[in-house]
């Protein structure tokens, strides 16, 4: 009568396979670690600030895009008057209402949009703003296109490098 011997284990080059298996694992996971610590170190995300810039920025696109490209600024409107920190637009919306915009980056840490609609007043403000930009400009720039003019927004942050550089463009229409 033959008597099977039960193996119990495993072999030492099963083991050494696993343990050089799970050797290449780890070295590939510390090295996108290292790597993922290297890129959060040169371009820090910070968790504190507030989105309320892009939208800030993204309705003040809208606006300009929506100008009545015939007249599309104005000087004063109400108790504002145009400055390099105040944007006077007419703006045409989709409904075919006129209305006059007010943009007012006077005060650090705000931004403010005042919509006119047949006397109505509107206003719409943005807090938790950079400091900085209080250094914002605004220009109008005198294009060859239909529409003729463009608005720029130019931010500088507090060590006077340019943060911000858009320039906006009505619509053409008819």
């Amino acid at each position: 009568m033959v008597t099977r011997r039960r193996m119990r284990g495993y072999t030492l080059m099963e083991v050494m396979v696993a343990m050089a298996v799970f050797a290449l694992f780890l070295a590939v996971f510390f090295i996108l670690t290292a790597e993922m610590r290297g890129w959060d170190k040169r371009l820090p995300v910070s968790m504190h600030k507030h989105p309320s810039l892009m939208a800030v920025l993204a309705r003040l696109r809208r606006d300009v895009l929506d100008a009545n490209s015939r007249a599309p600024y104005e000087r004063t409107h109400d108790v504002y008057t145009s400055s390099q920190q105040v944007l006077i637009v007419e703006s045409v919306q989709p409904n075919g209402e006129v209305h006059v915009i007010v943009w007012d980056f006077r005060e650090p840490g705000e931004a403010r949009r005042i919509s006119y609609d047949v006397g109505k007043k509107r206003e719409w403000v943005a807090r938790g703003l950079p400091k900085d930009l209080a250094n914002v400009e605004i220009s109008a720039l005198k294009t060859g296109s239909t529409s003729g003019w463009a608005t720029r927004i130019l931010a500088r942050d507090g060590e006077g490098r340019i943060a911000i550089d858009q320039i906006y463009q009505p619509r053409a229409t008819d």
